[in-house]
Parts: structure tokens; sequence; C-alpha cells
């Protein structure tokens, strides 16, 4: 057996949601790069440079939406062979800790992260099915797995808000019950827990970033092409008998 193509995704319709994002671009990229067709899904949709991929506008909140989105993306062959749900969407609120928040912007957090993936993952699970070697990687966090520490938002413009861990949560324990429900068809479910990840604009608060670095075993903040390797991982044939776990990304913070 030749292992030259373990990691090769020609051939396979990958489908990325919030792939505009950050974080997303550069996993559409490196997607692209191993060979897969990309289908970008996102609420505001900027061309990523160095692909070809294609887009396509959703609103994630509305299940109409998706289902013509993934009906759409999925194309003539009726095939989606990998889904990666990087959308989130908190909503908009200043109170956001667990003493003042009040009920919309906690049901706005909770659906904007596991509402966004478990309908992204069920209206693409029919397209799936049609797929040789299907693969789902849901995104969860470093929150998901613990809680943030207040001392290291002390004193900075930005905090971490109860429903947003609380939905990563959610979304580490739905990708276990779909890796296990799926199975009989074939595919495969896994999250991936980034650790710390600030936004470009974010790294400028040079307390907060030297702050999130000390947490971290290998001092330094994650930057989205640290997310490309494990992607490229669970989308292809190298993971063909992994299902059902999260791998954390987080520079080792966690192991501590």
């Amino acid at each position: 057996m030749s292992y030259n193509d373990l990691f090769s995704l020609n051939g396979k319709k990958a489908v990325v949601t919030g792939g505009c994002g950050y974080l997303g671009r550069e996993i559409v990229k490196g997607l692209s790069d191993f060979g897969a067709e990309v289908v970008v899904v996102d609420w505001n949709i900027s061309p990523i440079e160095d692909t070809n991929a294609h887009y396509i506008k959703c609103d994630l909140g509305n299940t109409s939406n998706i289902k013509d989105v993934m009906k759409e993306a999925a194309g003539a062959n009726e095939c989606i062979d990998v889904l990666i749900t990087l959308a989130a969407n908190l909503g908009a609120g200043v109170l956001n800790d667990v003493e003042t928040m009040d009920d919309e912007y906690w049901a706005k957090g909770i659906d904007g992260t596991v509402g966004y993936t478990f309908r992204s993952i069920r209206e693409a699970i029919p397209y799936m099915k049609n797929s040789t070697s299907g693969s789902i990687i849901n995104i969860g966090s470093l929150y998901a797995v613990g809680a943030p520490d207040p001392r290291t938002y002390f004193d900075t413009p930005f905090s971490s808000t109860p429903n947003y861990g609380a939905g990563k949560a959610a979304t580490v324990e739905l990708t276990k019950f779909c890796a296990s429900y799926l199975a009989k068809y074939g595919i495969r479910a896994n999250s991936v827990s980034p650790g710390s990840y600030p936004h470009t604009n974010v790294q400028e608060n040079a307390l907060f970033k030297k702050r999130l670095e000390d947490k971290t075993m290998l001092g330094r903040i994650g930057y989205p092409e640290d997310l490309v390797g494990v992607m490229i991982f669970l989308a292809s044939e190298a993971s063909k008998y992994i299902t059902g776990i999260n791998i954390m990304v987080d520079g080792g913070q966690t192991a501590w």
C-alpha cells in the first residue's frame, strides 16, 4: 500500500460554514491546496485569495435557507464529503456576565453556537450519506472543556461570555452523539477545540496578548495556520478510524 495520497482531498466536496472569517480563510486555503472542491457558506461573503472556492450566502438561523444552501452545495452529484462548522454568532449585548446577562442574549449565544452547528449537520446529512468517506468537523473551544480565568481579562476591554462556553461545550457533546448515531452511514464526526486565537485587532492590546501567551506551554497565541493541519487530517483518509473525539489545538494550555 502506498501512503503518498493519504492526506489527499482530491475529488472531495467540502462545505465550510463561516469560511470567510479570521480562522476560516486559512482553512479554506488548506483544503483547496490538498485538492478539495470547497463551498464556503457565510453571512458576509468576502472572496479568499488563491482559491477557487464557491460562495453561498446563508443565514444559519433559518432552516429553510440552510436546506437550500446544502442542496446547492451538494450539486448534481448530491454529495457532501466534508462538513466543517466554523460559523458562530453571539449576537450583540453589553450585559455579558452570568449575573447580568438577559434571557435574549443568553439564547442568542446558545443558538449561535450549538444551534448553528446542529442545523448545519442536520441539513447536510442526506448528502453526506452519499459519500464514501463522510467527515464532520465541528469547532469547539478551549472554554468547552474549562472555564475562562477572569484574571486574563481584568483591566482589558475583552471578556468571555457564559453562553459561548456553554454553547461550545454542547457542541463537543453533540459531536460525540453524531459520531455514535451516524456511524451506521459511514460518517465520522469529530471536534477541534482551538485555544487562544485572538483576531489581529485584539492582538494590538499588548497586555491581553501577553496574558494569553503566558497561559500556554508553547508561550504564544494560536494563528489560523495552526488549525490547517488538523483539519486536513480529519477531512482525509488519514483519520478514517477516528471518530467521536475532541482535539485540543491550544499550545498545551489545557495540559497543565
